[in-house]
């Protein structure tokens, strides 16, 4: 009977994904986490990020902020201020952004819809909308 060497037994516990976790009242009252988590028990790798007003982001996370590909959501009720957008951004009820973020910011290309509908596609730079167009299918 072959015997596995120990090195790949220690190889294939660490190439599985770490356990999910759920952090409560995660940025704010009334939002949670559920995705991976640093050594800090901050948010990293991919996650999920929710609110109870309708805000929320599913994507990547590092040192607790959104960081990476991601979408943010934003509901058709209350004005809220987003903070990943922090020009006008009361302003996206009832869409979705798509795009790159850095340290908790928009910063990159984002195409924003509603419903599944491209609307405008904008640039962003340090969470600062520098840019927008209407996308070339209309």
């Amino acid at each position: 009977m072959l015997k596995p060497p120990a090195f790949l037994l220690s190889a294939i516990m660490f190439a599985l994904p770490a356990p999910a976790s759920v952090l409560t009242s995660y940025q704010e009252a009334g939002c949670t986490y559920e995705g991976g988590v640093g050594k800090d028990g901050k948010p990293a790798g991919k996650g999920i990020w929710r609110c109870r007003d309708g805000r929320g982001y599913a994507g990547s996370f590092k040192n607790g902020r959104f960081d990476g590909q991601g979408v943010y959501t934003v509901a058709a009720g209350r004005e809220v201020f987003l903070e990943p957008f922090n020009s006008d951004s009361t302003k996206f009820r009832n869409m979705a952004l798509s795009g790159t973020f850095k340290k908790g910011l928009a910063h990159g290309r984002f195409s924003v819809s509603q419903n599944g509908e491209t609307l405008f596609i904008m640039k962003c730079e340090n969470g600062m909308i520098k840019e927008v167009k209407l996308p070339k299918n209309k």
